[in-house]
């Protein structure tokens, strides 16, 4: 069956400004967080799909409103098709709706896109089965995330705990500037010829989309050969230095390079920090991505009042630094580091529930 003929397709009539703060009733755009208004247009369960930009799906049900953009698919067959099987199914066909939209810079879909999408031919109690396996399967993954997010809350109140706001410096550390605590602060480039210079193994090239926050992501991680390394031998990655994204929407996200990835090189648009014997490697990230210093970080790396957000190697090696006892950021790293470990066996659990949702969705939606 064809959704266009089981459903009833509409679009919102609001712009996405009509938005208000801490208003009555969702407020559907094409974001993945919905926002706030004080009236509605709809009062129905329904799927949502955004039309324009990094489309997305949502399954809502009373009363809500919704932008210009965004496609409200009402269920009018219900002895037919379940909402919850719909919603699973079209988040399974995200990728054929992306692949489908046009448009320049923002890439949008038309309402063929979505009535023309043909379901699979599973009976409503069958659907209704599908539905309980993988809105558990979910369930448990977001359980995973959140004591991801608390054992991270942890840390940073531990933080807090033992040294205090980094900006305010209220328990009156003695301050230096980075530059004073590191032996080298520097960035690397991207090799002659870009992505299409990268190699399938070698010595590994660290790009900013690596670095989040206290977390090294090795997805995308890139690699060069000898010579290409050689010719970025000012920016050698050593064990415990700390990465630092100096420009683009990553600005300031902060991590510590992992010794398993050694040798390691950096391009232009993350600086290396290397440490010296005053501060811990795990107390100066932790300190550069709590809140209150990268309120303050942000604030620099927009203080020139260019489209593009950065922070130069000169602005990192005059940042204040509270300096705690050597003892005292040691005994905080080897908190973090139980912390981690924990976390880091939370990640492989939640890895495993992925791929287990993930073969459920392609088994039933193909």
């Amino acid at each position: 069956m064809l959704l266009g003929n089981v459903s009833k397709i509409k679009t919102g009539n609001l712009d996405v400004n009509a938005k208000v703060r801490n208003g009555r009733y969702p407020f559907f755009t094409c974001a993945q967080k919905s926002e706030k208004i004080d009236s509605y247009s709809f009062d129905c369960e329904c799927v949502l799909v955004a039309g324009n930009g990094d489309l997305n799906i949502k399954h809502y049900k009373g009363k809500f409103d919704a932008y210009q953009r965004t496609y409200v698919v009402e269920i009018l067959q219900k002895n037919q098709l379940d909402a919850r099987f719909l919603f699973h199914f079209l988040n399974k066909y995200l990728e054929k709706l992306r692949n489908q939209s046009i448009g320049g810079v923002i890439k949008y879909i038309k309402m063929a896109n979505l009535t023309d999408i043909k379901l699979p031919n599973y009976s409503l109690e069958k659907q209704k089965q599908i539905v309980e396996i993988l809105d558990t399967a979910d369930s448990l993954r977001k359980k995973r995330k959140e004591q991801l997010t608390i054992l991270d809350d942890y840390i940073k109140s531990v933080f807090l705990e033992m040294f205090g706001d980094p900006v305010m410096n209220n328990k009156a550390w003695s301050n230096h500037e980075l530059s004073d605590l590191s032996t080298k602060i520097g960035s690397g480039a991207t090799p002659r010829g870009g992505k299409s210079s990268y190699k399938n193994e070698g010595v590994a090239l660290i790009r900013s989309m690596n670095i989040q926050n206290n977390m090294f992501e090795y997805k995308g991680l890139a690699y060069i050969d000898d010579m290409q390394a050689e010719n970025l031998r000012n920016v050698i990655v050593q064990e415990n230095d700390v990465l630092f994204n100096i420009t683009g929407a990553s600005v300031c996200r902060c991590a510590i390079v992992p010794k398993e990835i050694l040798p390691a090189r950096v391009n232009q648009h993350v600086a290396i920090i290397h440490p010296n014997k005053k501060v811990n490697s795990v107390y100066l990230s932790l300190l550069l991505t709590s809140g209150s210093f990268k309120s303050f970080l942000l604030r620099l790396a927009s203080a020139g009042g260019a489209t593009r957000e950065a922070i130069t190697k000169e602005d990192l090696g005059k940042l204040s630094i509270p300096v705690p006892p050597i003892d005292l950021q040691n005994k905080f790293a080897d908190i973090v580091k139980q912390v981690e470990q924990t976390k880091q066996k939370m990640r492989t659990s939640l890895e495993e529930m992925d791929n287990h949702f993930n073969a459920l969705m392609q088994r039933w939606f193909g």
